[in-house]
């Protein structure tokens, strides 16, 4: 595996693979709601990012 870069650039892409059941879990949400499935997994990201450095 390769080490992470040590550029502080970020282009804000990021594809991430997961299982096909966590796939549908994740989009089932956001189609009732009338959000895309990425405005939809940045918040679950945030909200999971905000609680980290809140423990920190």
């Amino acid at each position: 595996m390769p080490l992470p870069s040590s550029n502080n650039s970020y282009s804000g892409k990021l594809l991430v693979r997961m299982p096909k059941s966590l796939h549908r879990r994740l989009a089932e949400t956001p189609e009732r709601e009338g959000v895309s499935l990425n405005q939809y997994i940045v918040s679950l990201l945030s909200a999971g990012a905000s609680l980290t450095a809140k423990q920190s």
